[in-house]
């Protein structure tokens, strides 16, 4: 079922941050906050009898609420609330947000803007040159691959600021493997006005083709996975303008797949920054508050999020850290964490010499 969205452009904006500018430089700056979170809003039953990630006292899973529609009521409690107290993220990116009640979330937790990904009929071509001949015919009707799009996209971009452009854009129908051709996983792209900065911030979310829950062999899985990276970064090249700043999150579905980001680092070619990886490497400039204390925690989860530059406005992260990742009532309202990124944007102030 469609999750549509509200009329476009969207024009409130709401708490929108304050300006600093540094005499010495020059340079004006503001802190915005971003949070990419996959809250897991499936139909009943599929979302039953998951895992988060997490562990109790005992060293066990803690398993997901069951109840999925009420899961997503206290996800947007949560989001209001922490709007009560003034620290709302300024942009939600969300993934799996297939139920309609996804559709009142941001009315609940106050938020004035927001637009939903590719909907179920929002299909494109069948498949790009990329694919092979062997990967279109081994399609199989037993796990999914044959029995076209049962679900949107999941994703939802929410916020606190002006909405002033949104392109979608569904991965190629059938490049994709197993139960996840079911969705019409993609990319969700808007362009944002903020007060008080000279260019329009992108924000870009996606999901793409998860390994093993496909149902399909792992070699399958990452084909897929390597032709909507490409097809992703297809879109973004021929439909962004790069001379605007942009922040990018989602499920990316990498988590403990050496091929999938070794493929997703080299065909982006480093134009892609990734927040904890920045964080690792200049602690001095990035706190970094998150669960898993490794070297390497972008290898350890399904959640990232990153950015690139623009021409007059520069992006960086100064602080990283996980949230929703505490139980109520002993269940988790996600399988996921969410990841909640202080982004600081800057420019030269109007006046001054660069």
């Amino acid at each position: 079922m469609d999750v549509p969205s509200p009329e476009f452009p969207q024009h409130g904006e709401w708490a929108v941050p304050a300006i600093s500018i540094d005499h010495e430089t020059g340079m004006a700056s503001m802190d915005i906050s971003v949070l990419t979170y996959n809250i897991a809003a499936l139909p009943y039953p599929i979302g039953c009898g998951k895992t988060s990630r997490l562990t109790d006292e005992k060293g066990k899973l803690i398993p997901i609420a069951c109840n999925r529609k009420k899961a997503v009521y206290a996800i947007a409690n949560a989001l209001a609330e922490l709007r009560a107290q003034g620290d709302e993220p300024d942009v939600v990116l969300l993934q799996e947000a297939f139920l309609p009640e996804v559709s009142e979330i941001a009315g609940i937790a106050g938020y004035p803007n927001w637009v939903a990904g590719p909907g179920v009929e929002d299909t494109g071509p069948r498949y790009s040159e990329r694919a092979s001949e062997a990967f279109i015919e081994n399609r199989s009707f037993w796990k999914g691959e044959k029995w076209g799009k049962r679900q949107p996209s999941g994703l939802l971009i929410i916020s606190n600021f002006q909405i002033v452009e949104h392109l979608n854009f569904p991965f190629y129908e059938w490049e994709c493997a197993g139960y996840d051709c079911l969705a019409n996983k993609g990319v969700a792209l808007a362009r944002l006005h903020i007060s008080g900065m000279p260019d329009l911030l992108g924000v870009i979310t996606a999901h793409y083709n998860s390994k093993a829950a496909s149902g399909v062999p792992l070699a399958r899985a990452h084909e897929a996975h390597r032709l909507q990276v490409d097809a992703a970064l297809e879109f973004l090249r021929t439909t962004s303008n790069f001379e605007l700043p942009a922040i990018w999150g989602g499920d990316m579905n990498m988590r403990r797949s050496e091929e999938r980001l070794i493929y997703f680092v080299d065909q982006t070619k480093g134009g892609l920054n990734e927040v904890s990886s920045y964080c690792i490497e200049n602690p001095e400039n990035c706190e970094l508050n998150i669960t898993d204390k490794s070297d390497q925690p972008w290898f350890q989860t399904q959640d990232l999020q990153g950015w690139s530059d623009g021409i007059q406005v520069s992006v960086e992260p100064i602080r990283m850290e996980e949230v929703f990742d505490q139980s109520v009532d002993g269940k988790m309202l996600s399988d996921h964490s969410g990841f909640l990124v202080i982004y600081r944007l800057s420019w030269l102030a109007q006046g001054q010499k660069p």
